[in-house]
């Protein structure tokens, strides 16, 4: 059996789980999407932007073209390496 994991994101007016009617990828770390709600009492649309921040674990193939900043933490923790391993 497989079991799926779905994030779900809220109606902000009623709760009701959206769903995404479009999505359009702009840039490799950046989407634009328009959700609307599957409650057909509040009936609501809206656009979302959707945009990869930054990098928890580094790809093990990473595209050239994408410079993602590391989380604070995982850089903290490379800088500490390097020194520890310079001194």
């Amino acid at each position: 059996m497989t079991v799926q994991n779905r994030h779900r994101i809220p109606c902000p007016h009623c709760g009701v789980n959206l769903r995404v009617r479009k999505s359009q990828g702009l840039t490799p770390v950046y989407r634009e999407a328009v959700f609307e709600c599957r409650n057909e009492d509040c009936g609501w649309r809206g656009k979302a932007s959707i945009e990869i921040t930054h990098t928890i674990a580094p790809s093990d193939i990473p595209n050239p073209t994408v410079a993602l900043p590391l989380v604070p933490r995982l850089r903290d923790l490379i800088t500490k390496q390097a020194h520890a391993a310079n001194g």
